[in-house]
């Protein structure tokens, strides 16, 4: 009956009945495809090039079917098999087997390379279970093409993670030579798409906890994380260098072991600010936010470590001698006794986070923490997560109990954004949502909570331009910049040079452990002339360099780099006229802050009239510096 079935068919008389529906449909595309019943004399097989970048491609495929196919062949029982994975293009990746029959299989291209898609090879069991999306059993005569009739094969689709066919796995052997082949089949197709499981679950956890320290090592502050045993898990490096010891003398230490804590002490509630001692007798704080359960056992705890009660140089405001600055401090005060948003602009280097801590420690908030992150340094994928939390389950690999984002951690306190204008779209819209709310619900819960903080953010580019280019959310930046504060460039406060290379000379010293050193006057000529492009910043490591660099006591204009050192040389006449104007503004500030601003003292130490120094200062834009 089969037979006559497929004579009938080919010659293209009527076929009898009780032929498989299956079998039909496939007969039927394979007649459409003009594919020649006797013989397949166009097959389409890869030569080793492009089954190698084939194989490639499918990498994550051939991966999870590498354990499976030796163990299919297990139970098979029997060597005149093969076993052949192939994709979802019908191409065969794959074989496994040996015995006669593997000779037979490579003669007529059932082996890597080739391709047994119904549009190539008519029914057979690769192909029609690809189209027909179903496990197939094609014996004998049901293969369309006369030199197949001696196969029997059984085949099974496998599925991706998203339910889409990716790839086949098929039995193949000799007619009469099966036996609950297509069962088997079956079983490797669903062993295959657990392996994939596994593989996606494995990668996604590396990720995560890859992202997870690569955002731990950006934050500015001490990061510590402890396990529920009180175990020290994770610490960055700013961490580790407030606690004055090296992180890996830290992870796998007990808390009350580095913190001084006292023994026994457990975190039995959401926070907790513990407060001790660094190496060198400065007073910390960590402030620790319990990680809980669903069922509210604590799973472990992360903290924000601080130091208070301590004026650090780096945190403090440098040079305050140029109106702009006074200005700058002036708002900056203003500002920090209201609880309103605060936006810092201003080119890179010019001390936003400085002025950010700065509104931190003189607000009635500076007990709280103060958590800083920048959002250009946080891949897209991870800033929502870092800043809002996630819940237990959010994501596979996700830590267990969930994780509070920074705005938990800064509860009380400041949280500073630094580089907001890089923030995506899909972020600024769930922190214009925060700000509204004053609430936030962690990625993957259900829970409300609501959040106390103040927001700081800063960008060295023009939101404004942002919100025209729709680049950035109109709404968002109107929260945003209730306060406005404007950085000026170091060449726009060229007044604060004295004062600001004393402090950076002074500090470079200390860093090397080398004497206080000075450095010439016929050096400040070149730095006023610098442009500064990278404002403070460009200014402290230029110092910091010629420092380390110098021989001698003096810094002198043989210690500058070649780019200040040639600034000079390269004005025109007329910046040279401003270069005389800007130096005479100069050495005339520095008189009145010598004599605290009184007038006649300091025009006769610049041994000028009065009604000559009154008349320079007008036409130099010079206002009394205050005592």
């Amino acid at each position: 009956m089969p037979q006559e079935n497929w004579l009938r068919f080919v010659n293209g008389e009527p076929t009898v009945q009780n032929i498989a529906p299956l079998i039909y449909r496939s007969w039927q595309r394979s007649l459409a495809h003009n594919i020649n019943p006797a013989v397949i004399s166009n097959n389409k097989f890869l030569n080793d090039s492009g089954l190698r970048e084939l194989r490639e491609s499918r990498e994550d495929l051939i991966r999870a079917a590498g354990s499976v196919l030796p163990f299919l062949f297990q139970l098979l029982n029997s060597s005149n098999f093969s076993i052949l994975l192939g994709d979802k293009d019908a191409f065969i990746l794959e074989s496994l087997g040996d015995g006669p029959f593997l000779s037979k299989a490579q003669r007529i291209f059932l082996s890597p390379g080739g391709n047994w898609g119904e549009d190539v090879k008519g029914t057979n069991a690769i192909g029609t279970a690809l189209i027909e999306g179903m496990p197939v059993t094609i014996q004998g005569m049901d293969h369309y093409v006369q030199e197949n009739h001696f196969l029997t094969c059984s085949a099974a689709p496998i599925h991706g993670l998203q339910g889409e066919i990716i790839g086949v796995i098929d039995i193949s052997a000799e007619i009469g030579n099966q036996h609950c082949t297509l069962d088997i089949a079956l079983v490797g197709a669903r062993l295959i798409e657990q392996n994939l499981r596994h593989l996606t679950i494995e990668r996604e956890l590396k990720f995560y906890q890859q992202g997870s320290k690569l955002a731990v090592d950006l934050l500015k502050d001490g990061c510590l994380s402890i396990d529920r045993h009180g175990m020290i898990t994770q610490v960055n490096a700013t961490g580790a260098s407030l606690i004055g010891r090296k992180k890996d003398d830290l992870i796998g230490r007990h808390v009350t072991d580095v913190l001084g804590a006292p023994k026994g002490w457990v975190l039995n509630q959401d926070t907790l600010d513990l407060r001790h001692k660094d190496g060198k007798g400065h007073e910390l704080v960590t402030h620790f936010q319990r990680i809980s359960d669903n069922s509210g056992s604590s799973l472990g705890a992360v903290g924000v470590i601080q130091i208070i009660g301590q004026n650090l140089d780096h945190l403090s405001w440098v040079g305050r001698t140029s109106l702009k600055s006074r200005e700058i401090l002036e708002k900056a005060h203003k500002a920090a006794q209201t609880d309103f948003s605060i936006l810092l602009q201003g080119q890179t280097g010019t001390g936003k986070e400085i002025i950010a801590r700065m509104i931190h420690e003189i607000s009635p908030r500076r007990s709280g923490p103060f958590i800083a992150l920048n959002c250009a340094a946080i891949p897209n994928t991870l800033l929502e997560s870092e800043l809002f939390g996630y819940a237990d389950g959010a994501f596979t690999g996700a830590r267990r109990g969930g994780q509070p984002g920074k705005f938990e951690l800064a509860h009380g306190g400041t949280i500073f954004l630094d580089e907001i204008g890089d923030m995506p779209l899909n972020a600024q819209v769930a922190l214009l949502r925060l700000l509204q709310e004053k609430a936030l619900v962690r990625i993957g819960g259900k829970t409300l909570q609501k959040i106390d903080v103040r927001v700081i953010t800063a960008s060295h580019k023009d939101l404004k331009a942002l919100v025209d280019a729709h680049a950035f959310r109109h709404d968002l930046f109107y929260r945003l910049k209730v306060v406005s504060i404007e950085l000026p460039p170091l060449r726009e406060r060229l007044e604060d040079l004295p004062e600001l290379v004393t402090h950076f000379i002074h500090k470079a010293c200390a860093a090397i452990g080398r004497p206080m050193i000075d450095m010439a006057e016929s050096v400040y000529p070149y730095f006023y002339s610098y442009s500064w492009p990278g404002n403070v910043r460009e200014l402290e490591n230029c110092l910091a360099g010629m420092v380390a660099m110098c021989n001698g006591s003096l810094l002198t204009v043989r210690d500058l780099p070649p780019e200040v050192r040639e600034s000079l040389s390269e004005k025109t006449e007329d910046e040279d006229v401003s270069l005389l104007a800007s130096q005479t503004r100069q050495i005339i500030l520095q008189a009145l802050v010598k004599t605290d601003g009184k007038i006649l003292p300091a025009s006769r130490l610049l041994g000028i009239s009065r009604t000559t120094l009154y008349r320079k200062m007008k036409e130099l834009k010079i206002s009394l510096p205050k005592a």
